[in-house]
């Protein structure tokens, strides 16, 4: 690099440097000396006393070889509202300034403002960045020497957090940050680096790690390379420990298991084996989908096959009918003309009737139509006992599978959406964002790129999702709910006429209950137990086996809407238990609004909530029918809540009407 007086400095608090040169040579065969030639470069540091100068000045090489009006730098130095003599005073600052700078062509006078003349290598952010992009390029090229040299001249230039000491709005919030993280990643580097050198500067590395590994507890690099010089010293028992601690924090913080390069290390130390000096390391980078990726084992020099994810869950094992929804699928996700992907599909229905199985059925079907892989995130917007993912949280996981580090993404959920659809733009990617409670968690995980398509299982249609296919799914036929039956059970003479399919409502989890039990039990016949289901008023009892519950799965939905905050919500769990108490074949609004107590307008939006959350079907404008299972567990509702505050009785004389 050029030798250059530095002559500005804007990594830190602003100051003027005199009498020193940015060199950072050093001998090339020793590239830690450099250090001790980029301190020298820059000990002679001129700190600007006065607040308002060092504003000026920082305005000023924010925007070196421009001019900078007038009003801008008042606004940088009083704000919105600057005093009536800020004019006046703007002038003998720059006045002051000028004599500082001991050069009167360095600071000049335009017609509407002021412009500073900085040369090559003058002030410390460009050099910064210069030696900054050297590192990069040697460590792509695993020079690892010349990392060491650029990476400590770099950092020799840092005097702490950039623009240290002035008000926000000068400079910004985005240029601090970015120096912050270009920082960062000159450290990783620089271990990288150290570590393929190794020899007996490996010690001296595990108390600086530490240090930024608490400091940056979910950046995996610092552990990783923690990791590595514990236990290239010696140190397996604190190396394995580094990574015990690492996952636990990432699975309870982020839902995320650690990525492929602290995997590599932790396969290291469980083996006992280092890598010899001068070998090559793995470099964290972020990935995107389809790219190459420069990253290799101890010593093999290697380019691993681009990070292509395959996270889909195992497809149903038993899958029955649906052919038609299945090609309409396959239709907008892939369609085999025309514009290719850029499709969002909303699957929606009531609880268990088969939303997951036909999602991840067609998914596995089109897997090999999206080369750049497939990702899979439940949001969880109605699993029993656990409360539904926020998009920020989907959005790291996301992020995350695709290779970026967890210290890298973005806390801003705006910008880590941007990140997602950059990373995905230029993919063949399909997306299955199973069980959303809502439009607003979906849409800030959808891509914008024309290669991906997405599939999302919701109880709710997302009507408010833009630009979405909708397919809401039915209970399956007499014949597939037989289908169903037999293939999971393994009796081979249940046909659709058996009574277990009505009584079943033939809902798809309903029937791998009923079959689960039979397959059990072989003395079980088929029809003692639809004995069973028909012999007590609620079935749900019944329709429980391991993990499989239909009365949990309904459950979800009540309870959320019982414990919300919104009016309607609470409605309609009243709605719902009210139609337990009263038996009809049909449901409106007039009735319900006097059987809770409310008017017509309160009563059709809670039946709208209920509809919302497929626990209703409104079959004509104003109709409103329960599934069977549904009406089962209404029923359970009503009569733990003791009965309607009114009597349902008085009230029946207007069910034709209000029906």
């Amino acid at each position: 690099m050029t030798r250059r007086e530095l002559r500005f400095g804007l990594l830190g608090t602003p100051v003027l440097y005199e009498g020193g040169t940015e060199g950072g040579g050093g001998p090339e065969g020793d590239p830690r000396s450099v250090a001790g030639d980029a301190a020298r470069a820059v000990r002679s540091v001129r700190p600007i006393g006065s607040p308002k100068l060092r504003v000026l000045l920082a305005a000023l090489l924010l925007d070196a070889g421009r001019v900078v009006s007038v009003e801008a730098l008042k606004d940088a130095m009083w704000g919105a509202a600057p005093p009536p003599s800020a004019q006046p005073s703007l002038h003998n600052h720059v006045a002051r300034l000028r004599r500082l700078l001991d050069d009167p062509e360095r600071l000049v006078t335009a017609p509407t403002g002021y412009l500073l003349r900085v040369g090559q290598g003058e002030l410390d952010v460009h050099v910064f960045d210069a030696r900054a992009a050297a590192a990069r390029a040697a460590h792509t090229g695993r020079d690892w020497r010349r990392v060491v040299r650029e990476c400590t001249a770099a950092l020799a230039l840092w005097r702490g957090t950039p623009l240290a000491g002035l008000p926000p709005e000068v400079g910004g919030y985005a240029f601090v940050r970015r120096l912050g993280e270009a920082r960062l990643l000159l450290l990783e580097r620089r271990y990288d680096a150290e570590l393929a050198l190794g020899g007996g500067r490996l010690a001296g590395l595990v108390p600086e790690l530490t240090a930024l590994a608490a400091e940056h507890p979910l950046r995996e690099a610092y552990h990783r390379q923690l990791m590595l010089a514990l236990h290239r010293t010696g140190r397996r028992a604190e190396a394995l420990a580094v990574h015990r601690d690492l996952r636990a924090r990432l699975v309870e913080e982020l839902g995320v298991e650690p990525g492929a390069g602290v995997r590599e290390a932790h396969v290291e130390v469980l083996r006992g084996t280092a890598a010899p000096a001068g070998s090559d390391v793995r470099p964290v980078l972020s990935v995107v989908p389809g790219a190459p990726t420069e990253a290799a084992g101890p010593g093999a020099g290697a380019v691993p096959a681009p990070l292509r994810p395959a996270q889909l869950p195992p497809p149903p094992a038993h899958f029955t009918g649906r052919a038609d929804v299945r090609g309409e699928l396959h239709r907008v996700l892939a369609p085999r003309s025309g514009p290719f992907g850029s499709a969002v599909a909303v699957i929606s229905g009531t609880a268990g009737v088969g939303k997951s199985a036909l999602a991840l059925h067609v998914a596995h079907a089109l897997a090999e139509r999206f080369s750049d892989g497939q990702l899979y995130v439940n949001l969880h917007g109605a699993t029993p006992g656990m409360a539904p993912l926020t998009s920020a949280q989907a959005l790291g996981a996301l992020l995350r599978d695709l290779g970026t580090d967890p210290g890298a993404v973005p806390g801003n959920p705006d910008a880590a959406a941007a990140l997602l659809r950059s990373l995905l733009a230029p993919t063949r990617t399909l997306l299955v964002l199973d069980d959303a409670a809502n439009a607003a968690q979906v849409r800030p995980l959808l891509p914008a790129g024309p290669g991906c398509a997405v599939v999302v299982t919701s109880r709710s249609p997302l009507t408010a999702l833009d630009g979405a296919a909708r397919f809401p799914l039915p209970p399956l036929t007499d014949e597939d709910s037989a289908a169903l039956l037999r293939a999971v059970s393994g009796r081979g003479d249940l046909g659709a006429g058996h009574p277990l399919v009505r009584l079943t409502g033939r809902l798809p989890l309903a029937l791998r209950i009923v079959a689960a039990r039979l397959a059990a039990r072989q003395v079980l016949t088929p029809d003692a137990l639809a004995g069973q289901l028909s012999a007590t008023e609620s079935r749900l009892p019944h329709l429980e086996y391991d993990d499989l519950s239909v009365r949990r799965s309904l459950a979800v939905a009540y309870d959320a809407l019982a414990a919300s905050e919104r009016e309607a919500d609470r409605d309609a769990a009243l709605v719902l238990r009210r139609i337990g108490a009263l038996d009809l074949p049909g449901y409106g609004a007039p009735l319900l609004a006097r059987l809770t107590g409310t008017d017509e307008r309160r009563a059709e939006a809670a039946l709208d909530r209920l509809v919302d959350v497929a626990l209703l079907e409104e079959t004509a404008y104003g109709r409103y029918v329960p599934h069977d299972l549904v009406r089962d567990f209404a029923r359970e509702l009503a009569g733990a809540a003791g009965g309607p505050d009114r009597d349902a009785g008085t009230v029946c004389s207007c069910a034709g009407g209000g029906a």
